[in-house]
């Protein structure tokens, strides 16, 4: 079982199908889809299937995904964490927020911690990042450090 992670500001703890239908409606978000989905945004019905099956799969040993929320008010946000990153044998960290959270830190400093937690905790590595050439946040991320401050991660760019 993934612990609850804290940082000054956010509570991360692990997901569970309590948070699928919030998860299904943030991705589903036209803003938060944008980089998402290469041919078209899926239906309500495909992504919840989607997010289900990587709530229950057992590729959890790896790392896991954590819902975020700001800790003092408790206002959910969106989620963090690492999966496999298609058949590659690679483990990805991701993440999607509401856009309401967006330019506050909120992924890097969820990122971090997480990143903090495996590398320490689980002596994983490498972790890799996977951002759309064109989703300037996510590139801010990484221009923030999310991933050169950690030495075992490597960063890709599709």
């Amino acid at each position: 079982m993934r612990p609850e992670l804290q940082t000054n500001r956010l509570r991360l703890w692990p997901w569970g199908l309590d948070d699928l239908e919030f998860i299904v409606t943030m991705d589903r978000d036209t803003d938060v889809g944008r980089y998402l989905y290469f041919h078209e945004q899926p239906t309500a019905e495909q992504r919840r299937v989607v997010t289900r099956e990587r709530m229950t799969s057992n590729w959890r040993p790896v790392g896991g995904m954590w819902f975020v929320d700001w800790a003092d008010s408790g206002e959910s946000l969106g989620w963090c964490g690492l999966f496999p990153l298609e058949d590659s044998g690679l483990i990805e960290i991701g993440y999607h927020f509401v856009t309401t959270a967006w330019g506050q830190g909120v992924a890097t400093e969820a990122g971090t911690r997480v990143l903090d937690y495996v590398f320490r905790e689980l002596a994983s590595d490498p972790i890799v990042v996977v951002a759309h050439p064109e989703n300037a946040g996510s590139q801010n991320v990484l221009r923030k450090k999310l991933v050169c401050d950690q030495m075992a991660c490597v960063s890709i760019m599709v």
